[in-house]
């Protein structure tokens, strides 16, 4: 993504939302150097097997947006459409960019009429300032009404989950993509998406997680798709 431009966004039909993107994506090509200088020398296991991620001090990341590509943005928008998704989960908001994608199709999702489901995406975030970042920007963008931030470690967190998801995306720490699957599948409607970023750049991080979900005796089927960025594309076949 050399640069921002409106197309990027105009699958959302909304220059609300659009235009909080577009902020928010010229933010991040500006760290753009910063962070490639930072894992310059990791380059070879990054252009190769990928990067075995290990989650501890991860300080020089706490102001960076490290978004979702705005191809994998609006392909899991369209996706949440199709799937009339109305129960979304998020792990790894950071500063909101991809959770405006998913809260506009909540948005459209939700119905019209009181009696009706409302859509909601519940996301989750370590940082406290983060996670304070990103609700001025789902407001800026009019998405807030179809958000919870669930702030702190989502290990802890998500324990509490209570409700059946349509749709997921797992964006946090690659080393905790299994553990945090794990934590949620047994809330995963038959039919349920999960899609996982990053999966060619951090693959070791993951592999306990590609394992188990391309093992169709696991009630899955999954495979690496390109909306311009590898993404780990996975659904839930049988309970």
């Amino acid at each position: 993504m050399p640069k921002v431009t409106p197309d990027l966004f105009e699958v959302l039909h909304d220059p609300q939302a659009e235009a909080v993107l577009a902020r928010l994506y010229r933010a991040a090509l500006k760290q753009g150097r910063t962070v490639m200088l930072h894992l310059l020398p990791k380059a070879f296991q990054l252009l190769g097997k990928g990067i075995d991620w290990k989650t501890e001090d991860e300080a020089f990341y706490d102001d960076k947006y490290i978004p979702i590509h705005p191809a994998q943005g609006s392909f899991l928008y369209m996706q949440a459409r199709a799937l009339n998704a109305k129960n979304i989960l998020e792990f790894g908001t950071s500063y909101g960019i991809s959770t405006i994608y998913l809260a506009k199709a909540a948005q459209e999702n939700s119905g019209s009429s009181p009696e009706q489901v409302r859509g909601k995406v519940i996301t989750t975030e370590y940082l406290p300032h983060k996670a304070a970042a990103a609700r001025r920007n789902l407001e800026a963008a009019g998405l807030f009404d179809y958000v919870d931030i669930w702030e702190g470690d989502a290990r802890e967190t998500l324990k509490n989950l209570d409700t059946e998801l349509d749709l997921v995306l797992l964006d946090g720490w690659p080393d905790l993509v299994f553990p945090i699957f794990k934590l949620i599948e047994p809330h995963l409607k038959p039919g349920a998406v999960i899609a996982v970023d990053d999966v060619e750049g951090f693959k070791p991080s993951m592999q306990d997680y590609l394992d188990y979900v391309r093992n169709p005796t696991n009630g899955y089927i999954s495979t690496t798709i390109h909306p311009k960025k590898g993404l780990e594309f996975t659904v839930k076949i049988r309970p």
